[in-house]
């Protein structure tokens, strides 16, 4: 009985000092990414341009070339699909201002997963304990085990990063045959608690006379998505109630194109992604006053 005891007091003792004390690597990469990125937010006069995401965002957005093209200062606002939609449009609230322009490239399990994921959990454990009154103890408990074990196999990655807070020059194709594989996706599109999140913050822009634009992630190509439902009943939710940019199938990239992930593209996609972004704005379709549909 005392032993037990005293393995059990050994157990809590390490999940308190986890709890409390253990700074995740991958963590600290995205606060720092966040910290780079609020700076350059930060830095300047006049209405500026957020593109908004997950890390599919970070790589396939050459966000300075964009501002210096444009005219507009451009800060590349792409975190990790894993932080949750809420999370991601928490920090885009908390850098716009009135005037400025909001683009969202969602990453698709945005739309159905969890609004504040894996990894929002792990930032609030690190960083701001009172978010954690988001989760249920349950969902605390499980997003703890599982943090810890995405911690234990974390393996930092360097990249180049720009002043707008893109990764630029990532070079070659790294992706694992693992990884090599359609995403999947619900049987159909349902307004979960995520897209309702969407939803209020788009109106809450509209608000404060931030211009608001939904854009689609670029991916993989897969011959699969050519006969998706959910694609196309997403697509329909989106052009029905926001000014949309494109449609998913303009996105969906070759091979040669990819890095490490489905969702990464090397340098040469993402020179393809924003000479296509640059083609849409001087086309026309990024730059009119955006309106919020919802009933």
């Amino acid at each position: 009985m005392i032993f037990v005891m005293v393995v059990l007091c050994g157990v809590v003792g390490c999940g308190l000092g986890y709890f409390f004390g253990y700074r995740s690597k991958g963590l600290l990469r995205i606060r720092h990414l966040l910290d780079v990125k609020t700076a350059f937010a930060a830095d300047g006069d006049g209405p500026k341009r957020l593109i908004v995401g997950g890390s599919d965002v970070l790589y396939s957005f050459d966000t300075d070339r964009i501002g210096e093209e444009t005219g507009i200062r451009t800060v590349n606002f792409g975190l990790n699909v894993g932080l949750g939609m809420g999370f991601l449009l928490d920090v885009a609230r908390e850098n716009v201002k009135p005037g400025d322009e909001v683009v969202l490239c969602l990453a698709y399990s945005l739309y159905f997963k969890p609004s504040y994921d894996v990894f929002a959990y792990e930032y609030y454990r690190m960083f701001r304990k009172r978010e954690l009154r988001r989760f249920s103890w349950r969902r605390q408990m499980y997003y703890l085990l599982g943090n810890f074990k995405l911690n234990m196999a974390y393996r930092q990655k360097q990249f180049e990063l720009a002043e707008s807070g893109a990764y630029v020059r990532v070079r070659g194709s790294e992706l694992e045959a693992c990884k090599n594989k359609p995403l999947v996706f619900p049987t159909q599109f349902t307004r979960t608690a995520a897209v309702r999140d969407l939803e209020q913050f788009c109106q809450w822009c509209a608000d404060q006379d931030v211009v608001v634009r939904v854009t689609y992630t670029s991916t993989l190509r897969f011959d699969v998505y050519d006969e998706s439902s959910y694609l196309r009943e997403l697509q329909a939710y989106l052009t029905a109630n926001y000014e949309v940019i494109g449609e998913p199938w303009d996105y969906l990239v070759p091979h040669e194109q990819i890095f490490n992930s489905v969702y990464h593209v090397n340098e040469a996609g993402q020179r393809a992604r924003t000479e296509l972004f640059l083609r849409e704005v001087r086309g026309g379709e990024v730059g009119c006053p955006s309106v919020m549909r919802m009933s």
